[in-house]
C-alpha cells in the first residue's frame, strides 16, 4: 500500500499509535490539609499493627495486647476470688506495662518512620498538602494514640471493674472517681513520653531492625548506667536528680507517688508533678530532634 502523498514511509519493523484517553482535571473536593494528616496518622497506625501485611507482622502487636489485657484481668480475678489479700492494683499494673509498652512502641515506632525513609516515599509525601512538620507532628501523634490503646484503655477497665467488685459499685464510683483522673494522666504520660522517645530514636535510621535494637537495648543500658553513676555520686540530691535520666524510673515513681496510698510507706524524693514535668520535657526535647531531623530540609 503506497503511503499518503507528503507522508514519509514508516520504519520496517516498528509501529506506534496515539490514544486520547481524555486526562481533565480534578473538579472534586479537595480535603485538604486536615485530612492529609488525619490519613497519615491512620496510615502509621495501620502499618506499626501490620496491616497489609503477611500474618507474622501481625503477631507482636496481638501478643503484647494480650499481656497488657491480660495482666489487668489477673489482678481483677484476683480481687474477686482471693480474700485476705491486700493488692495495689495500679502500681502492680503500671510497673509491668512499662516493660510491655517498651517492646510494643520500640517494634512500632519503627514501622511508622523507618519505611518512608527506605522506601523513598518523603518526597511524595511533601509534594502534597502536608508540610514537614506536619508529617512530624501526624507521626508522633500516630505514636502516642496507638500506645494509648494499650496502656489507658486497660487501665480504665481495671479501675470500672475494680469498683464493680466493692461492696456498693455505685457508692465506690463516686468516692474514687479521683482514681479515674490518674489512670488516665499515667496512662497518657507514659503513652506520649516512651512513644516520642522512640520516634525520636528511629527518626536517626532507614533500618527498622537497628532502630528496633538501639530502642530495646537504650532501655536497659540507661537504667544500668542512671543506676551506676547514682550509686558512686556522694550527693544523695544529685543523685536523685540523675534518676530522671533514667525511663523506668521516673514512669515507677510518677506511678507510687500519684497512688501513695497503696503505698504510703514508698520513699520517692520529689512530687509527682516533678515527674510529670520530667516527661513533657523529654517529649518536648523528642519533638525538636524530630524537626531538626525532617524541617531544616525545606
Amino acid at each position: 500500500m503506497a503511503s499518503p502523498e507528503g507522508a514519509l514511509p514508516a520504519a520496517p519493523g516498528r509501529y506506534g499509535e496515539i490514544y486520547d484517553r481524555g486526562y481533565q482535571h480534578y473538579d472534586g473536593p479537595r480535603l485538604g490539609r486536615r485530612h492529609a494528616i488525619a490519613a497519615l496518622i491512620r496510615f502509621s497506625i495501620q502499618r506499626a499493627l501490620g496491616g497489609k501485611k503477611r500474618w507474622t507482622a501481625k503477631i507482636t502487636p496481638i501478643v503484647l495486647y494480650v499481656v497488657a489485657f491480660g495482666v489487668a484481668l489477673i489482678l481483677i480475678v484476683v480481687q474477686a476470688f482471693a480474700q485476705g489479700i491486700d493488692l495495689t492494683p495500679y502500681t502492680t499494673y503500671y510497673s509491668f506495662l512499662y516493660l510491655i509498652v517498651g517492646l510494643f512502641i520500640g517494634t512500632g515506632a519503627p514501622e511508622m518512620l523507618c519505611g518512608d525513609r527506605r522506601e523513598n516515599v518523603l518526597p511524595l509525601y511533601f509534594s502534597r498538602a502536608i508540610t514537614r512538620l506536619d508529617y512530624v507532628l501526624a507521626k508522633l501523634a500516630a505514636a502516642g494514640v496507638l500506645t494509648l490503646t494499650i496502656t489507658l484503655i486497660p487501665g480504665v477497665l481495671l479501675w470500672l471493674i475494680w469498683q464493680l467488685l466493692g461492696d456498693s459499685p455505685i457508692s465506690a464510683l463516686g468516692e474514687n472517681i479521683g482514681d479515674l483522673g490518674r489512670v488516665v494522666l499515667v496512662g497518657t504520660l507514659i503513652s506520649f513520653y516512651l512513644g516520642s522517645l522512640a520516634m525520636a530514636i528511629s527518626s536517626f535510621t532507614s533500618r527498622k531492625a537497628i532502630a528496633v535494637a538501639v530502642i530495646i537495648v537504650s532501655y536497659g543500658v540507661t537504667e544500668a548506667l542512671v543506676n551506676l553513676v547514682a550509686e558512686t555520686v556522694s550527693n544523695e540530691r544529685l543523685a536523685d536528680w540523675l534518676r530522671f535520666l533514667s525511663p523506668a524510673q521516673v514512669t515507677s515513681n510518677l506511678t507510687l507517688t500519684l497512688f501513695r496510698s497503696e503505698n504510703p510507706d514508698a520513699l520517692v524524693p520529689f512530687a509527682w508533678w516533678a515527674y510529670a514535668l520530667a516527661m513533657a520535657a523529654a517529649i518536648l526535647i523528642a519533638c525538636a530532634v524530630m524537626i531538626w531531623r525532617y524541617v531544616p530540609e525545606d
